[in-house]
């Protein structure tokens, strides 16, 4: 990792790669996740599966 890249990823300017959701199919939510491309940290957030009888 570059001096500048990591100088970055201290002040919190990540390079947050493509998100990756996991899908049980049972549980109503959907748990993504996200990681920098820089540092390797992750970040993960649940949302709610939106209601496919609300058409």
């Amino acid at each position: 990792m570059t001096t500048i890249g990591r100088i970055l990823c201290r002040v919190g300017l990540h390079r947050w790669g493509k998100k990756h959701g996991y899908n049980e199919f049972s549980s109503n939510v959907i748990e993504w996740e996200q990681r920098c491309e820089r540092c390797g940290k992750r970040k993960r957030w649940i949302e709610p599966k939106r209601d496919r009888r609300r058409d």
